[in-house]
């Protein structure tokens, strides 16, 4: 072997032994066939050189970078891992100063102005054996819990399975990633979604803009009773005729999603009067959609307490709650410019399994939003599988560059409606101290702090309120955000939110709130 060969093999080998990192390897094959075609090299030299780094390469992990999470995935591409994260720090201010001199019950802490940590989720996500899905994220506030956990088999995308724990079927809102929701918080038609439930799915997407998933589900995490838990069903299909249509700055998405539940809750010791023993358990509830006021309405089913004893500790008897919706859904989005709608009507009702009362109503809820952004992104860009994802600035937040981020406008009106309402009084609940079945809050049937009524006064009665809200967004980058939001509350009828001894009646309610938000 001449020198200038016996340079090349030296120089090849060494490139090669330097070239343990992932990203100089095809680098360094190139310089060998390079090499090879210009005569330095034999072809069956070039071979033995390359023989075991091609082998190391085969083998070696790829580390891959997109919006600023990372990816480890094996050479042959049929394993991944990511690590995921979101934390949303809020600031809320709430008007609710105005209306009472005595905040100290539980029940008005939903009133206070606050910073909360809203989210701190940590996980990981990935593929494994080429065909399998997989995603576990964990909640860290307070006691950590499970968010999701779930393995998708996804061999095909027509027709894909979902075990595990994971977001049910229904709901625009609900199937958009809190990170990427229009506003800081969902609206009232959310408020009746089953939301993320243990259970098994069948989804898809046949056709690019189709879309359908059916699931089958457990209410409870834990069984209450041995013979009331159910199986409760929930299913979702949604049309985007912008893609369908091969239209890629156009959203055109309607959408029909429905479940069925049958479950049952343990009611507890009220807030308002604990010496009373009253117990009862909520059936149907509504907040304000900016996390303000809790139990704006509230349909709750009665107990009794073990042995009928004002006294003594809360009843372990549960009640039976039956709940079914029918909602639908639009979104129309052309370029920078999104209105976007969801409707629903549920049909709920509460059964004791002790004083034999049974409280049945209806609820309507909707919203109507529209969306404008600013710095001329798209919404359709954002758009996938049926739902919304994360809007990507065309210029991330960068002041040596004097660029700016994306900015976003929005405006949403929303309303619950709650009639039908009827109370069947058994030997106990409503009539009695003992497992108190009431309606309360903005109702017409209010009857001041505590909001107990007779059956006579419930059947009939009504609830409303109407909530606008509006937003501007300011998305840095892919990963951060700023949120500023406004709302106001209008409630139907005036009432007396906090059990206590104020005479003061409610009839709004105003917050002004702010969310720093990142996400990987």
């Amino acid at each position: 072997m001449n020198f200038n060969k016996k340079l090349a093999v030296a120089v090849s080998g060494a490139v090669l032994l330097m070239a343990g990192q992932v990203a100089l390897a095809d680098s360094a094959t190139d310089i060998v066939d390079a090499l090879v075609m210009k005569g330095v090299l034999t072809e069956e030299e070039g071979r033995l050189i390359t023989k075991g780094h091609t082998s190391k390469t085969a083998v070696t992990p790829v580390v891959k970078e997109k919006d600023g999470a990372f990816t480890l995935e094996s050479a042959n591409g049929n394993n991944s891992i990511s690590l995921t994260g979101r934390m949303h720090l809020d600031y809320r201010h709430n008007n609710m100063d105005l209306y009472a001199s005595d905040f100290n019950d539980r029940d008005s802490a939903t009133g206070a102005d606050n910073i909360e940590l809203r989210r701190a989720r940590l996980g990981v996500k990935g593929k494994f054996a080429k065909d399998f899905n997989y995603e576990i994220v964990g909640n860290l506030p307070g006691t950590a819990t499970v968010d999701v956990a779930f393995v998708d088999y996804a061999k095909y995308p027509e027709v894909k399975l979902r075990l595990g724990r994971f977001k049910q079927p229904f709901n625009l809102e609900e199937l958009t990633s809190s990170n990427n929701i229009d506003f800081m918080e969902r609206s009232y038609v959310n408020q009746l979604a089953p939301a993320k439930k243990n259970g098994a799915m069948i989804f898809g997407e046949p056709k690019t803009g189709f879309t359908y998933a059916l699931s089958a589900y457990s209410m409870n995490d834990t069984e209450q009773d041995s013979k009331n838990d159910k199986m409760n069903y929930a299913g979702r299909t949604t049309l985007n005729f912008g893609e369908l249509l091969g239209n890629k700055t156009m959203v055109a998405h309607i959408g029909m999603a429905g479940f069925d539940a049958e479950y049952n809750i343990t009611p507890t010791t009220t807030s308002g009067n604990p010496g009373t023993g009253t117990t009862n358990g909520s059936i149907l509830a509504f907040r304000t959609p900016g996390r303000g006021l809790s139990n704006i309405f509230a349909a709750q089913i009665g107990g009794v307490t073990v042995g009928q004893n004002l006294q003594s500790a809360n009843s372990n008897s549960t009640s039976q709650v039956k709940s079914s919706a029918v909602g639908i859904e639009g979104a129309f989005a052309v370029n920078n410019i999104k209105v976007q709608g969801e409707y629903a009507r549920a049909g709920v009702k509460g059964s004791t399994g002790t004083t034999g009362d049974v409280l049945d109503l209806n609820a309507d809820v909707f919203y109507g939003e529209l969306m404008y952004l600013a710095t001329g992104e798209t919404y359709a860009g954002a758009y996938k599988g049926g739902a919304f994802g994360s809007i990507k600035p065309t210029n991330n937040f960068d002041l040596d560059k004097n660029q700016w981020g994306a900015w976003e406008f929005g405006l949403r009106a929303e309303k619950y409606t709650v009639d039908d309402i009827s109370l069947t009084a058994g030997s106990g609940g409503a009539t009695q101290g003992v497992g108190a079945t009431r309606v309360r809050g903005a109702t017409s049937c209010e009857s001041g702090a505590g909001g107990t009524q007779t059956a006579s006064a419930i059947n009939g009665c009504k609830a409303s309120s109407t909530t606008y809200t509006a937003g501007i967004k300011w998305i840095l980058n892919p990963n951060a955000m700023v949120k500023l939001n406004y709302s106001r509350t209008n409630f139907g009828y005036e009432w007396e939110h906090f059990d206590l001894d104020d005479s003061r009646r409610l009839n709004k309610e105003d917050i002004l709130m702010m969310r720093t938000q990142f996400a990987f």
